[in-house]
């Protein structure tokens, strides 16, 4: 009984320290920081830290969908940049916000569509079609902003509410809007069949047809929410900046792949999840913040994000071999 209990808890994770274990990483890299620079425990700066984390971790949890499926959404990076960007120039242009943010979303879901019919109805490979809308995307959000920075004083305050506004005036509402949609994204991913379903098509897509699952349809839905989520990260970054710019989303996907792969080794080992995504959104953040503050490079800051994406992309693929291996 003891061995079958042993193997059902590798099956399932493995034990606390190894399911749990980026979060004491995320503790001893925030000590470390403060005992550098003792200004990291600011209130001002944690805020700052969960503001920055808030656009990461929505983007990145659309395109945790996409991952699941065992596909990639290269254009995540120019959706961020098309939802601030053509926002902005909306809001600049005199239309009413929300139906400015309406009209970004339903754009970044016919974006997702055109990713999702590319690769599964043309029968183009997720990343290339993807790559290749991301270069489209580009040009447009250049040609809408010549190339330039989005900003206009009569836009109103209305315009960097979600972004700036805190309530109480500690917690920043873009939190708020952060907490509903991890929420809503975990019940669907954990909680229902049709989340789930996105894992089954993932693991073996061929499969999918012989129990009724078109993955097809299941890839479908993932680029759609991907890149809706990412055009509302982009909202809110332009937001947070009272502006936006083309260039906002060069350096997002990086960032979104180095979280994810950190969150794939937090509570379902080898597996990208919801919770495990905002701590690694989290870690990837206080890292950048904390480097910051001890007055790093930016080319030294690349170069700590790709050593750490190396490493998280090395412990899982270790993790998962050690799971094979006992089970």
């Amino acid at each position: 009984m003891a061995e079958v209990a042993a193997k059902k808890k590798v099956k399932n994770g493995g034990g606390s320290v190894s399911r749990y274990g980026l979060l004491l990483i995320v503790v001893l890299v925030c000590i470390v920081f403060a005992l550098l620079r003792p200004t990291f425990y600011s209130l001002g700066n944690i805020m700052n830290v969960i503001s920055s984390t808030v656009v990461l971790c929505i983007a990145g949890l659309g395109l945790s969908l996409v991952m699941i499926t065992g596909e990639i959404d290269f254009a995540c990076g120019a959706e961020l940049a098309t939802g601030a960007c053509v926002t902005a120039v909306l809001c600049k242009n005199g239309v009413n916000y929300f139906l400015a943010v309406l009209i970004t979303l339903v754009l970044c879901a016919g974006i997702g569509i055109v990713n999702g019919l590319l690769h599964t109805r043309v029968g183009i490979p997720g990343f290339i079609a993807t790559m290749g809308v991301s270069f489209v995307l580009d040009g447009f959000n250049k040609m809408i902003t010549n190339s330039g920075r989005v900003y206009s004083s009569t836009w109103g305050d209305i315009f960097t509410t979600i972004g700036q506004k805190r309530v109480a005036g500690i917690i920043p509402i873009s939190v708020f809007i952060l907490a509903v949609v991890a929420f809503a994204m975990l019940i669907y991913t954990e909680g229902m069949t049709n989340g789930r379903k996105l894992y089954a098509v993932g693991s073996n897509s061929d499969a999918c047809r012989y129990v009724g699952i078109d993955a097809r349809k299941e890839k479908m839905k993932s680029f759609v929410i991907s890149a809706v989520l990412c055009g509302l990260g982009g909202i809110i970054n332009a937001s947070q900046l009272n502006a936006a710019s083309p260039y906002m989303g060069t350096t997002t996907l990086v960032s979104l792949l180095t979280m994810l792969m950190l969150g794939a080794t937090f509570y379902r080992i080898g597996v990208f999840n919801v919770p495990g995504t905002i701590v690694g959104a989290l870690l990837v953040n206080i890292i950048n913040n904390g480097m910051v503050l001890l007055g790093a490079t930016t080319w030294q800051q690349y170069v700590v994000q790709g050593g750490i994406m190396l490493f998280a992309v090395t412990l899982v693929s270790v993790m998962n071999i050690r799971a094979r291996g006992k089970g």
